[in-house]
């Protein structure tokens, strides 16, 4: 319930003062997927009532100043709860807690062609629509209270790394994705809704329990273990939990700085629903509707607690614990990160070599013929390769190449620069048993220099600079340096520009690099390398000028 006062106040003004939390719930609301319009409107009257008198608000939304008197009156007394339906006389309407986790139980169920719609729902329980729609909203619908609203920041991405659920305790992992995507105020995952829905409303597989903080700490400890080995050591982790949890846990957690633990509230679990859409990486949607299938095919036979953990494709292999459910099938388990891995070094190539246009769409039935495999490793390989920020994903659209802007190749060598100098002064102390592979690049860049082959010579820095980046061992940012090597060789083939600044100086500037790596002069290699990347930033500067994209920012 609302203060009195502010009831008080929009009876003096003609107007309904709100909080900004009050303010954001509804602004929420309007915009959720979920939300029909009937409801919609009523959000529309109060928020609209914040700043205009009651007749002003009438007039701007074309309805009486009755209706309009009546939704504020219901807002200020009861708040959001207020502006849904109230049972009306006639067909009675089944209530209690059982009746509403029978509704909340059949999303978990396969969906027919139209999906879980509020009428689908009412059919099959033989219940009325009304009733289905309001037990959703009283669920779903966001409080102003929601820990998972301030957590996860709508202004950045989140990829939802695991999901536990069993009898006692539901978990949600999240962290940021390896790279940010392009025009982020663009994005949409309205799709990601039932996904999500499904997701948070796994626990009524299970009949309903009643849990303490004690029993959850086994269960919790164990898959924060789990999400620590899977995701990069570089990578902050937020963890939702819907339960309190013991000592045990919250010791663990001061032993693991990078993770951060806020408890949601059981009453609140699935109120987190638009918070959660809002903020999940587009890239990742394939992955999600793959979960949506999981669970639903869990909650057939929920005899052991459901498990699944985002992991790399090189891991993907790694068998489960005994008495967690599989995140793939057994007959697929080996084969599956293979086949994914050479799917994503296949793609890569034909990425960096322009085998593909800016803006073209990569469909992902055709690809999986030319290259004999499932649809399975293609989606994995897709978002794989999203997340080194080669291609974009979003929903309906699919898997698309991105149109680069100036900024996009700026940034690259912004990153680079620094990127480059740590590595090659690592491989400057490392002392010279591991430049031999090195060697070999250079004279490959020498060769093409020679025929006066201008395309290959710089294809062939750019791999000189990896094999060296490779020599440094620091396989993190060895990684980290690889993928910007690939998105600048897609950059340089989309955009049609020459990566070789001089042949005849790349030959130069290499051959000084390597002669202070066998010196282990450090110093030297780095004062080196930074010129290199100048005198590459300063002939790529000259090749951008007639681009027609702006890039962000500008």
């Amino acid at each position: 319930m609302r203060p009195a006062a502010l009831g008080h106040d929009a009876e003096r003004t003609g107007k309904l003062p709100l909080a900004d939390a009050e303010r954001r719930v509804l602004e929420r609301l309007i915009s959720a997927p979920s939300t029909t319009q009937a409801l919609a409107l009523r959000a529309r009257i109060v928020l609209l009532g914040d700043q205009e008198s009651t007749s002003e608000v009438a007039r701007a939304l074309k309805v009486s100043r009755n209706t309009v008197v009546k939704w504020r009156a219901r807002f200020s007394t009861d708040g959001v709860g207020g502006l849904e339906d109230r049972p009306r006389a006639g067909r009675p309407v089944k209530t209690g807690d059982e009746f509403h986790r029978t509704i909340l139980r059949v999303p978990l169920q396969l969906p027919p062609d139209s999906g879980w719609t509020t009428r689908r729902i009412a059919e099959a329980l033989g219940a009325s629509q009304t009733a289905v729609s309001r037990v959703r909203r009283h669920w779903f619908t966001d409080r102003t209270d929601l820990i998972s609203r301030s957590v996860l920041n709508s202004s950045s991405l989140m990829v939802l790394a695991a999901v536990f659920v069993d009898p006692r305790v539901r978990v949600l992992v999240f962290h940021e994705p390896a790279t940010p995507i392009a025009h982020l105020g663009t994005r949409k995952t309205s799709q990601f809704t039932e996904p999500v829905r499904v997701v948070l409303s796994a626990q009524f597989a299970y009949p309903e329990t009643s849990a303490t903080p004690e029993e959850s700490s086994p269960t919790l400890l164990t898959k924060l273990g789990q999400v620590d080995d899977a995701v990069p050591s570089d990578r902050r982790i937020t963890v939702l939990v819907d339960l309190p949890q013991p000592p045990e846990v919250h010791r663990w957690l001061y032993r693991h700085p990078r993770f951060s633990l806020y408890e949601v509230g059981h009453e609140s679990w699935l109120a987190q629903l638009n918070s959660i859409t809002e903020v999940l990486d587009p890239r990742q949607s394939s992955e999600l509707f793959d979960l949506e299938y999981k669970v639903r095919q869990w909650a057939q036979q929920p005899t052991t607690p459901f498990s699944w953990v985002r992991v790399p494709p090189a891991n993907a292999a790694r068998r489960s614990s005994p008495g967690e459910h599989a995140t793939e099938d057994d007959s697929a388990r080996t084969t599956a990160p293979r086949l994914a891995s050479a799917v994503v070094e296949a793609l890569r190539e034909s990425l960096a070599s322009g085998a593909f246009r800016a803006g073209q769409r990569i469909a992902e039935k055709p690809l999986a013929t030319r290259l004999g495999v499932s649809r399975g490793p293609i989606r994995d390989a897709l978002n794989i390769l999203a997340e080194d920020g080669l291609i974009e994903l979003e929903p309906r659209r699919g898997a698309y190449v991105p149109i680069p802007a100036r900024q996009d190749v700026f940034d690259t060598y912004t990153a680079r620069g620094p990127l480059g100098a740590l590595l090659f002064r690592r491989v400057a102390t490392n002392g010279t048993s591991r430049l031999t592979a090195v060697k070999a690049a250079l004279d490959d860049i020498v060769e093409h220099a020679r025929i006066r082959d201008i395309p290959g010579a710089g294809d062939a820095d750019i791999r000189w600079q990896d094999t060296v980046a490779a020599a440094a061992d620091m396989p993190r940012i060895e990684k980290m340096f690889f993928r910007l090597s690939l998105q600048l060789r897609m950059f340089v083939s989309i955009l049609g520009l020459d990566y070789a600044y001089s042949v005849d100086e790349i030959v130069a500037d290499n051959t000084a690099i390597f002669d202070a790596l066998q010196s282990q002069d450090p110093d030297e290699v780095t004062r080196l390398w930074r010129r290199k990347i100048d005198n590459a930033v300063a002939y790529m500067v000259e090749q951008l000028g007639h681009l027609d994209v702006t890039p962000r920012g500008e």
